[in-house]
């Protein structure tokens, strides 16, 4: 089951590649998501409902994929940005049975966000979701605003704008 697990993943991750920047197909944009919690990778619990009041960016991402840890970085970098402390951002793995694999990428890349675990990859299914990275934010009221699938500069520049452009308008 898992090396056909890994091929419809990789073969997801070709077809975000080649759309990058397109607005993903989830269900749900601008209705409110139903609570969610993940363990992290320090064996606390993430609830999506205890940031209800701050906009929360969730990144999907697997320990092989090198977009997905580039993605990681250019996140920390944007948590010090200005308006950027009413926004809570996580890294949801979902490929976590290595945890001590993760906790290495976590370090090495210098991340302090949480990194949630998602065990056999349930919320990325729930979501509709088929590649990676995969980045999705929701407003202060828990509304899923937009999604994004793979990486370059385009998605990063239209998560930064569109996190800046609920931290301003919810305000």
């Amino acid at each position: 089951m898992k090396p056909i697990l890994n091929f419809l993943t990789c073969f997801g991750l070709v077809l975000s590649l080649i759309n990058c920047g397109e607005t993903g197909r989830a269900p749900g944009i601008g209705k409110a998501t139903a609570n969610f919690q993940l363990n992290t990778l320090e064996h606390e619990r993430f609830y999506l409902n205890q940031n209800k009041g701050k906009v929360v960016v969730l990144v999907f991402w697997a320990t092989w994929c090198r977009a997905c840890k580039t993605e990681m970085v250019v996140l920390q970098e944007l948590t010090a940005l200005p308006g950027w402390q009413e926004v809570t951002v996580a890294a949801v793995c979902t490929d976590p049975e290595n945890p001590g694999l993760v906790k290495n990428i976590v370090q090495n890349l210098k991340i302090s966000y949480p990194v949630l675990l998602d065990p056999e990859a349930r919320l990325f299914e729930k979501f509709q979701l088929t590649a990676y990275p995969t980045t999705l934010i929701f407003d202060r009221q828990q509304r899923l605003s937009l999604v994004r699938v793979g990486y370059d500069a385009v998605v990063m520049n239209q998560v930064k704008s569109k996190v800046l452009s609920l931290v301003r308008s919810d305000s």
